[in-house]
């Protein structure tokens, strides 16, 4: 899910559902979103709330055939819809279930969208411009890249970090100006995922 109106409307996939709901924070379904796609998920406001970037795909499950997951953004009255992304045709590492383009996050100072994507045989953080024209490998970490977040002041990149196995999953903080990454978790537990920032008051 995303919000918007400093956090008073959130976008949400119902499990049940191929459209998004947006709601407030009493769950009252204020509109809903249609995107046109048999598959919809991990929505994103961007540019104020007025348009979302979210997965989609081409049938409704990775198990159908032709799934064909990627990045798209779309008007938040469902206009104007547009393919953000385009996985290498060539590639064939991330085979069915690996993510090819995975939950957006935006950056929050420069405006462009990051994901994971399992490229060459490996996870790695990608990034793509809101209108789509320009796209780069985001990191070059030697781990495997999964989940992240940005802190609000675009300064620190938080990473799930984890072996070809995934036998052991980290949480690494990465400094974006000097690019140094420290991980701040241990082998205690195998699985440590998905980071987000929190304010501290």
């Amino acid at each position: 899910m995303s919000g918007r109106n400093e956090g008073k409307e959130l976008i949400i996939k119902p499990k049940s559902d191929s459209v998004f709901y947006i709601i407030d924070l009493e769950g009252k379904v204020l509109s809903t979103l249609n995107t046109g796609l048999p598959y919809s998920g991990d929505p994103l406001f961007v540019n104020g709330g007025k348009q979302v970037v979210f997965r989609g795909g081409q049938t409704k499950s990775k198990l159908i055939e032709g799934f064909k997951e990627e990045l798209y953004i779309i008007d938040e009255d469902g206009k104007n819809k547009k393919q953000l992304t385009q996985y290498p045709p060539m590639d064939t590492t991330a085979g069915k279930f690996g993510y090819k383009a995975g939950t957006p996050k935006l950056h929050p100072t420069e405006n462009y969208i990051t994901y994971q994507s399992k490229q060459n045989g490996k996870y790695s953080l990608y990034a793509v411009s809101l209108d789509g024209q320009k796209h780069w490998k985001l990191t070059e970490n030697k781990e495997n890249e999964g989940w992240h977040d940005w802190s609000p002041d675009g300064k620190w990149l938080a990473i799930e970090l984890f072996d070809n196995d995934q036998t052991q999953f980290h949480i690494g903080l990465m400094n974006w100006e000097t690019q140094e990454l420290k991980i701040l978790t241990d082998s205690t537990y195998q699985y440590q995922q998905s980071p987000s920032f929190v304010l501290k008051k």
